[in-house]
């Protein structure tokens, strides 16, 4: 009887939290929509305004064109964004997958900028369809580089991050190289600002045929919550559903990323809470996502017509402004996902033989860069070797720039793997705690409040930036002990808060965001020599300390029961290494920018040449990262002559193909 009883009290328990997330937004959507319209039309107009506009009234046919379109949209928008990042976060087991996970939204804004850019009058698709090229191409890509390994969920998860930090960096540097993009900028924050209901019409009936395919996929999708093992004992092929659903997610996902943009946040905000609702079963955490995604993005997107201004709010940054304070809120009640990380190597590796024979190998190619770095260089008469006299004053310049470089890149990598260890998570990088977004988001405030531009002013900016964001992260994570799932969740919220206010300012025009853009690519022309003693210093501290926390990160990836059984204590572990990290990352973003991709490249590298044990994975990674950042920097230089390449995006233009190379290898 007791246990009869309480069944009906639980189930009714989790309607009720799934009615305090979803019903709020619902209820502030509608009534925000009500008030824009009836700033627009009276309310006897409204009907014919839906379905019949007259051809005289121009409010009814704005209305109609418009405004009602624009509703629909967001609600498709919002559904399918949300369902796809349950539908990925559910294939992949990985709480941080999305729509970029398969390198989508990285595709589309790469065809987007190279379309602006190389084709403005040849080019006869829409933007739309220029997106949705890109979008499919990359995740196509994606597709058979982790085809190999049977589309397990760690290839196809690193396969796709790779690919879709590529097309941005790239996507970057066409931005980088060419002027008045501000288009660009808004497209790629996200937006929906269509006209007329041509959009609406032909991604519906692709959703619909999407809802009826995972209707009919409803018991292999249930089995994806066993492991490998047991899914495929009762008779499931899993590369082959794997293959189907994550067809069924890209094509949805780019048709909506084509539609509306890259607004990715919410399909990482919208399965969460749909979890944190008490959604257990697949079919329900897919419905309660798609819900949360609806109502989530309608509100907001009437809000930004609400408060509109001269210039267009992009509604993916009005999203991570008003998303990430929501599930900040709710992550005090936040459970964590079932399966969600894996921990173990990327692919299947074998010891190297010898971690001193690349010591050797790494040590000799580092002083080669270093030589060419500091003694040839280009200038007006071509290219120049510096000797003697001349080699010793170039030097106080180069020397500089070339040691911030080095250990920049090594900072950042060390930064990665300590943050890969802790959080459990193959996809985590320095950057996912927001200290570097952060110490970004300092840098504007400093530049736009008039302060200047000067080396003095970034390091405050950024210094005071990475230590509020490391302290709202620590202060968040305390009560749940560190624990992993909430400091990644922490951690996204944070980035996605500061990254949405760094679109909005970035989209606003101001002359002064293009020598800003340089910074945040990366770029070490800047360096001075106190810079090169600081980030040396700080280099040299992890350098000491690190080695005395080798038993934690060696046990920290086994989980939260096995490390307490092998004694050690959680809170004071991960708050150590949680310091390490920011200590790390501040560091490297104030002396050359928020790297994004050396952190999460070198790692990877490092365990896929078979450093897999704690102390050779640091040394190697340290090393791997601060030697492509040497010949990233040296490389900027001289490549594309008078001007400078930022060395973070050359570094990865270099790394990310070498990665995929080393992926491809090793599946063999």
């Amino acid at each position: 009887m007791t246990s009869r009883g309480t069944m009906p009290l639980n189930r009714r328990v989790r309607a009720m939290r799934y009615v305090s997330i979803a019903l709020p937004l619902a209820i502030a959507a509608t009534a925000l929509s009500l008030y824009n319209l009836s700033h627009l039309l009276p309310l006897a107009e409204w009907p014919a305004a839906l379905f019949r506009p007259a051809d005289g009234n121009i409010r009814q046919l704005v209305a109609h064109e418009t405004f009602f379109p624009r509703i629909a949209m967001s609600l498709l928008a919002g559904a399918g964004l949300a369902l796809v990042g349950a539908l990925l976060q559910h294939v992949l087991r990985n709480p941080l997958a999305d729509a970029a996970t398969l390198g989508i939204t990285g595709g589309a804004y790469v065809a987007v900028a190279a379309a602006t850019f190389w084709l403005p009058a040849a080019l006869q698709l829409p933007t739309e369809g220029v997106a949705i090229l890109g979008g499919s191409g990359a995740a196509i890509l994606v597709l058979v580089i982790a085809w190999r390994r049977r589309l397990e969920p760690i290839a196809v998860i690193l396969a796709g991050l790779v690919i879709g930090l590529y097309a941005s960096t790239l996507a970057s540097t066409l931005i980088l190289f060419h002027g008045g993009v501000r288009h660009v900028f808004i497209w790629g924050a996200g937006s929906l600002n269509i006209q007329g209901w041509s959009r609406v019409t032909s991604t519906a009936p692709w959703y619909a045929v999407a809802i009826v395919l995972l209707l009919a996929f409803r018991r292999p999708l249930m089995l994806l919550s066993l492991n490998d093992e047991g899914a495929t004992s009762l008779g499931l092929s899993l590369p082959l559903i794997r293959a189907l659903i994550l067809v069924i997610a890209i094509v949805v996902a780019s048709l909506l990323v084509g539609a509306v943009g890259p607004i990715s946040f919410v399909g990482l905000i919208a399965p969460a809470l749909a979890r944190l609702s008490g959604a257990r079963t697949v079919g329900r955490q897919l419905l309660f996502s798609a819900v949360i995604g609806a109502s989530l993005l309608w509100s907001v997107d009437q809000c930004v017509q609400w408060f509109a201004t001269a210039r267009e709010i992009p509604t993916g940054a009005a999203v991570a402004l008003i998303g990430s304070p929501i599930l900040l809120f709710m992550l005090r009640g936040m459970r964590p996902a079932g399966g969600a990380s894996e921990t173990r190597p990327a692919f299947s590796l074998r010891r190297s033989q010898s971690f001193g024979m690349f010591l050797v190998a790494i040590l000799c190619l580092i002083l080669l860069v270093s030589w060419l770095s500091l003694s040839l260089g280009i200038g007006l008469d071509g290219w120049h070797w510096s000797r003697g006299r001349e080699f010793i004053d170039l030097s106080y310049w180069r020397l500089p720039r070339l040691i911030a470089a080095f250990c920049g890149g090594a900072s950042i990598a060390l930064a990665g793997v300590v943050t890969q260890r802790v959080m459990g998570n193959p996809m985590a990088a320095p950057e996912i705690l927001g200290v570097s977004t952060g110490a970004s988001l300092g840098v504007i405030i400093m530049l736009l409040c008039g302060l200047g531009f000067d080396r003095a002013t970034q390091n405050a900016g950024a210094g005071l930036g990475a230590f509020v964001t490391m302290a709202m992260l620590l202060f968040l994570s305390r009560r749940s002990g560190f624990s992993p799932d909430r400091m990644i969740y922490i951690g996204i919220s944070l980035t996605t808060l500061f990254s949405g206010l760094v679109s909005v300012l970035m989209g606003t025009g101001d002359p002064r965001m293009a020598i800003l853009f340089r910074w945040l690519s990366g770029s070490t022309w800047l360096a001075q020599p106190m810079d090169a003693a600081v980030i040396g210093c700080v280099l040299l501290i992890a350098s000491m300390v690190l080695p005395f926390m080798l038993r934690w990160l060696e046990i920290l990836p086994l989980g939260a029961s096995s490390a307490v059984q092998l004694g050690v204590g959680l809170n004071i572990s991960r708050l150590c290494l949680l310091l390490v990290i920011a200590m790390l990352a501040g560091a490297s973003t104030l002396i050359v920018g928020p790297m994004s991709f050396i952190g999460i490249m070198a790692p990877h590298v490092a365990r896929m040449l078979g450093y897999v044990r704690a102390g050779t994975h640091l040394s190697a990674a340290a090393l791997i990262g601060g030697t492509v950042m040497i010949c990233a920097d040296w490389l900027g230089r001289v490549v594309l002559f008078p001007d400078q390449m930022p060395a973070g995006l050359l570094a990865a233009l270099i790394g990310g193909p070498y990665l995929l190379w080393l992926m491809q290898r090793r599946a063999n």
